[in-house]
């Protein structure tokens, strides 16, 4: 009934006299753009409306979507391969309930498979907060969202709730980007796991999921610092042996502003000089970005020639080991990784699952989509993977000096 008295109102507003309204630097007619949101809002109720509760990890999604050609799947198929337990915890900052996501090394494999269940993550698309960050919408109905059951990259990643949290061990932190969510690099998490990291993903305010109220003041740092409380004091991790973190996009802010010089930082589509000022980045850091990423472009930077003397410049495939402690490798080929590529694949196919009906709209107005639209072509956050966590494994055990 709610839905129905939404879309009523919505369709009223269609019907009224036309007036201008800006978008940026960009003037529309509001009555022919608001016609055709409407009838993407409508479109997108429907898909929701034909499916209210949580779905599986796109069993439906993956007969009509087409995978990357010639990329192998991720498998744990190898008999020494190290289960994984996933826990999710909300914690209270500021009078909101923060979801963070947990992932550690299962010790005892025994008959684990036939004991535990395996993980699903509990993600959700909003696009009503889509809408309010990217083009400042605030009519967009709440309802317009949706939950998806995501299942794990990896095999052997089970429900670790009757799982003990190691009490020592490296600890990994991970920021998702603007519009991202704490599963978005959860694919990295899960491997590094597997080698014996504990891995804490949180979900901050510019999330896609929108689970909790934007307030002044609940910034990434208040988040963040939280975390590390809880991890200790709450969470059972009393003694972690070593700090690193991993962000992507506008988590790479979040990586070279959290911690001291101890901590290991990679940063993936981001570029190691600050965005307002042009300086170097002066921390010790992995860089992994692209010369097709669209929405953080290096070629804003200048491309290669503009990394910092400081900074090695990796070759795809000579990396040397050790990894230099600051280093960046740009991927520069035709079929090189796109902003979201780096994101793993459950969370990418939910967006495209739920906003294709939505992209004519964004791009008639010309809102910014993340690459999103790129991403619909290449699907290729496993071949991205490939590359990816190898090197982020390795620089991480180098710098953390984990077993």
């Amino acid at each position: 009934m709610r839905r129905s008295i939404y879309l009523t109102l919505l369709l009223q507003l269609l019907n009224q006299t036309s007036f201008s309204i800006i978008f940026g630097p960009v003037t529309f007619q509001r009555r022919p753009v608001l016609r055709q949101l409407g009838s993407m809002v409508a479109s997108t109720t429907s898909l929701i409306s034909s499916s209210p509760h949580s779905v599986d990890a796109f069993s439906s999604i993956s007969q009509n979507v087409p995978t990357s050609k010639n990329v192998p799947k991720m498998s744990t198929e190898q008999s020494d391969a190290k289960n994984v337990a996933y826990r999710a915890f909300a914690m209270d900052v500021m009078g909101e309930k923060i979801p963070v996501a947990m992932w550690y090394q299962i010790n005892n494999n025994q008959e684990v498979e036939r004991v535990l269940p395996s993980a699903k993550y509990l993600h959700r698309i909003s696009v009503r907060r889509i809408g309010e960050l990217l083009a400042r919408w605030d009519f967009v109905p709440q309802f317009v969202a949706k939950n998806y059951q995501l299942k794990p990259t990896l095999n052997n990643v089970f429900d670790g709730t009757s799982v003990p949290v190691p009490s020592s061990g490296p600890v990994v932190l991970f920021a998702h980007g603007y519009l991202g969510s704490r599963f978005d690099l959860s694919h990295i998490a899960e491997a590094l796991a597997q080698d014996g990291f504990i891995c804490l993903s949180a979900e901050y305010p510019e999330s896609l999921a929108a689970s909790y109220a934007v307030k002044e003041d609940l910034d990434r740092a208040t988040i963040t610092n939280q975390l590390l409380t809880e991890l200790t004091s709450s969470w059972g991790v009393s003694k972690p042996t070593s700090f690193g973190i991993v962000g992507h996009s506008l988590g790479t802010g979040t990586v070279i502003t959290t911690g001291d010089n101890s901590w290991a930082r990679v940063c993936l589509a981001g570029f190691p000089r600050r965005p307002n000022t042009g300086r170097a980045v002066t921390q010790n850091a992995l860089y992994i970005s692209s010369m097709n990423d669209g929405a953080v472009s290096p070629g804003r930077f200048g491309g290669a020639s503009a990394v910092p003397s400081e900074f090695s410049l990796l070759e795809e495939l000579n990396i040397p080991q050790p990894i230099p402690k600051q280093s960046m490798l740009l991927v520069d080929r035709p079929d090189a990784p796109n902003h979201i590529s780096f994101l793993t694949n459950g969370v990418n196919d939910s967006m495209i699952n739920l906003l294709s009906p939505l992209l004519p709209v964004a791009e008639a107005l010309k809102i910014p989509v993340l690459d999103f639209d790129k991403y619909q072509v290449s699907k290729d956050s496993d071949a991205t993977a490939r590359l990816v966590i190898p090197l982020v494994k390795q620089y991480l055990k180098e710098q953390m000096k984990a077993k």
